[in-house]
């Protein structure tokens, strides 16, 4: 059997040698890394800062007021439903093609939609806030794997590395963080507090009285 094809990693140069910070964010990551990096201010500025972002906000938060200025409601949630179902494909490639190389059936994303999902709530709808989250779920991640090395932690002995087992309950905490993120967002009142757009899942039927 052939090599599995795997998404290139580099070293960026010059960044790559930050004290401390090179060594984490430019040394060694996949391309995807690097374009996620990219992928964050732009979406930010996108939203915020230009003329399809503030339709794109409008059509989600005030879609009758939109469609008063001219605004194709239905086409555009339609054309925005299409660019978030490719960034999740491209996600998807991601996780198979550079985090867990291979294909093992659902086991491969392992729930992490569902993560995705509490991230987003997490967010506020805000990309910064959930790149913020997702570099630190990541982090989690790595922690939890790195801390069932090593025979012991600060002169104690590790009961992750003698008691293998523990490690389930570790990996349980990024999913407790879900379950409690989606709990906290799924009341109504509790919605707008977390900054989800005045329209989310709301069909909208022109001459309607609503939003």
């Amino acid at each position: 059997a052939g090599a599995l094809a795997l998404l290139p990693s580099y070293t960026v140069p010059l960044l790559s040698e930050i004290p401390f910070l090179g060594a984490i964010l430019f040394t060694r990551h996949s391309v995807m890394v690097y374009i996620g990096y990219f992928l964050i201010p732009a979406a930010w500025l996108f939203i915020n800062r230009t003329r399809p972002g503030m339709h794109l906000r409008a059509i989600g938060e005030f879609p009758a007021a939109a469609d008063a200025l001219g605004i194709n409601v239905v086409a555009l949630r339609h054309v925005y439903v299409f660019v978030g179902g490719m960034l999740a494909g491209l996600a998807g490639a991601t996780i198979s093609l550079a985090v867990s190389p291979g294909w093992f059936s659902e086991m491969t994303t392992s729930g992490y939609g569902w993560i995705s999902i509490g991230l987003v709530i997490f967010a506020q709808w805000d990309p910064v806030r959930a790149a913020v989250g997702s570099y630190a779920f990541g982090a989690l991640r790595r922690m939890i794997l790195d801390i069932q090395g090593p025979t012991s932690i600060l002169g104690l002995r590790n009961p992750f590395y003698y008691l293998p087992y523990w490690g389930f309950f570790l990996e349980m905490l990024p999913y407790l963080f879900t379950v409690i993120v989606l709990v906290i967002g799924s009341r109504e009142a509790m919605r707008k507090r977390l900054g989800a757009p005045s329209a989310l899942g709301l069909p909208y039927i022109r001459g309607e009285r609503g939003l």
